[in-house]
């Protein structure tokens, strides 16, 4: 701790409350909240006490309802704070939270980041974190050089998704169709996330509109965001009716029926943090097609799907914030064409894939077994303070 910060402990004769409080979007419909929702699933099956503040600054637009509400505490400071933000996010945690609740625990902060390496300007951010959790050896690595703590690659939880989804007659899909599907967040910026890249692999993989296949493109967005890209995507879904869009918020339990009710789940992305569509899809034994690149190699294989090649480009100014210096990929849409041709003409391989990866995914991201390893990180740090 700093001089600072052992001199609050010092002078504050309020015991910490033993266990974990976990700050983040527990309300928020954003993939950061579902992420934080996971988390408390899979804290949920450990025997380490924990409480909940559900923290709402700079969402309040976005908000799904209280969730595990019986766990809220925002009175209670604690040995350790889970703090589960982006990391620019992490000053307005500071400044929006009671500093009694922060200032005595030990903080760590579970982070996400989508490219090679996190930007100097954050470094002053952590001035107060002890310690990060990355989802993964990718944003691991983005942020040695501006933190010096210990870094934990912590595997990111995935919740159960057994139970009961709305079908294809729920979202006008046709029975017997090949459906492709890919779902982004406009929030998360399509240039990232790629959906046109997406759209031209159909276009040039399937160019016969009689051709029993379809694409299913979910988004969420304001009206006011990146209208080219909407115009584009509007448009073509006009032209040919296989393409099917819906632009909108849909509750989880729909938003996963989508998933399922599709057959291979394609993300084209330049860059990705983690990539939960893509494993969610593999929940559902689904066929999943990705780029070869950042966070979500560690679960998209050979084995398990069907990688994407890509070269590295530069990020342009316009495309992502901190893009000086910054890399990303550009991935093949003629070799996405030929996968997309080749799981839907001959769909087992694909489908055993999809068996593999459900297997993986509920081994290494199921709630239990990522609340295992938080079980074993949270024991070495409550007994050492």
């Amino acid at each position: 701790m700093t001089q600072n910060r052992s001199a609050s402990l010092a002078n504050d004769g309020k015991p910490l409350r033993r266990g974990v409080l976990f700050i983040g979007y527990a309300e928020g419909a954003l993939g950061v909240g579902q992420s934080f929702r996971a988390n408390l699933k899979a804290a949920q099956t450990t025997n380490i006490p924990f409480a909940i503040y559900p923290f709402k600054v700079g969402v309040e637009t976005r908000l799904i309802g209280p969730y595990m509400q019986e766990r809220y505490d925002q009175q209670h400071s604690r040995q350790i704070n889970f703090i589960e933000v982006a990391c620019d996010q992490v000053p307005v945690v500071f400044q929006s939270i009671d500093p009694g609740l922060l200032n005595r625990s030990y903080n760590i902060l579970r982070t996400w980041w989508e490219l090679p390496r996190a930007p100097e300007a954050w470094r002053p951010y952590l001035r107060d974190i002890h310690e990060i959790w990355a989802p993964n050896k990718f944003i691991a690595d983005a942020f040695t050089h501006i933190f010096e703590g210990p870094i934990v690659v912590m595997p990111t939880a995935v919740e159960d998704l057994a139970g009961s989804y709305p079908g294809r007659g729920h979202f006008g899909m046709d029975e017997g169709r090949f459906y492709f599907i890919f779902s982004f967040d406009y929030y998360s910026s399509p240039f990232r996330k790629n959906p046109i890249g997406v759209l031209q692999a159909f276009l040039q993989a399937f160019p016969d509109k009689s051709e029993n296949v379809g694409l299913v493109i979910k988004s969420v967005s304001e009206p006011y965001h990146f209208p080219r890209f909407k115009a584009f995507i509007e448009q073509a879904s006009k032209n040919d009716p296989r393409i099917l869009t819906f632009d909108k918020y849909m509750p989880r339990n729909e938003m996963l029926g989508l998933i399922r009710a599709s057959d291979a789940y394609v993300s084209l992305h330049r860059a990705e943090g983690f990539g939960l569509g893509m494993a969610e899809a593999m929940m559902f034994e689904r066929i999943v097609i990705g780029t070869d690149y950042s966070g979500s190699t560690e679960f998209l294989t050979d084995e398990t799907g069907f990688p994407v090649a890509y070269k590295l480009r530069s990020v342009e100014p316009y495309e992502y914030s901190h893009s000086e210096g910054q890399v990303w990929a550009e991935p093949d849409v003629n070799a996405a064409a030929d996968i997309m041709r080749r799981v839907s003409a001959a769909p087992s391989e694909g489908v055993s894939r999809g068996r593999v990866a459900s297997m993986k995914i509920k081994r290494n991201h199921s709630p239990q077994a990522v609340g295992l390893a938080m079980q074993a990180r949270f024991g070495e740090l409550l007994e050492k303070l």
